[in-house]
């Protein structure tokens, strides 16, 4: 295994994911070590491979990565319990963790589904905060999560008093934006 120094708060850059949310491929091993073995013919850097939410103990090739990674769009209340399933894999792997992605709309009810692209049912600015006080403050509770990357931030910010159209994944001026920061001050 590759040392990766610090564990909380490490920097995996430059990396290279050899696929994205790939469910319906993922139990095709043989493949997938082949990919990564091909990879590592022409790139010396980190390998790692992103796994949809609920499903890190579906790949069976994660000794063959360097960094086990996942998509956690995990409704807010059940954190502890999904980082607790993945703490299994991580374990059994003994390999780094974190969230290539992950994030919660700012609409309402997307606390409870947050990878629901299409739900846009109203402003909830305080729900989407809220998911972000769940999500990084059970994370914060595992040494073993390296970190989290969000879902979205786009190039474009719109204006701080349009806050309550803007219905997306950004936290740009939102509530959610202070937890951020908070956590990541620490």
């Amino acid at each position: 295994m590759k040392s990766f120094e610090p564990v909380k708060g490490f920097s995996f850059a430059p990396f290279v994911s050899a696929g994205c949310e790939m469910v319906m491929a993922d139990h095709r091993e043989q493949e997938w070590r082949q990919l990564i073995s091909d990879i590592r013919r022409v790139y010396s850097g980190i390998v790692t491979y992103n796994c949809d939410k609920y499903q890190e103990h579906n790949v069976h090739w994660w000794d063959c990565v360097d960094v086990i990674c996942s998509s956690g769009y995990y409704p807010i209340g059940k954190w502890e319990q999904e980082l607790d399933r993945i703490e299994k894999v991580v374990k059994a792997y003994d390999k780094p963790f974190f969230f290539a992605e992950t994030g919660c709309m700012s609409t309402v009810g997307s606390n409870t589904v947050p990878n629901d692209w299409s739900m846009r049912t109203g402003s909830d600015l305080k729900g989407q905060a809220d998911w972000y006080e769940d999500m990084l403050s059970a994370c914060d509770k595992r040494s073993w999560v390296g970190g989290e990357v969000f879902w979205s931030w786009s190039h474009k910010l719109y204006p701080p008093d349009k806050i309550e159209e803007e219905m997306n994944y950004e936290v740009y001026g939102k509530p959610a934006e202070a937890i951020v920061k908070r956590h990541f001050e620490k």
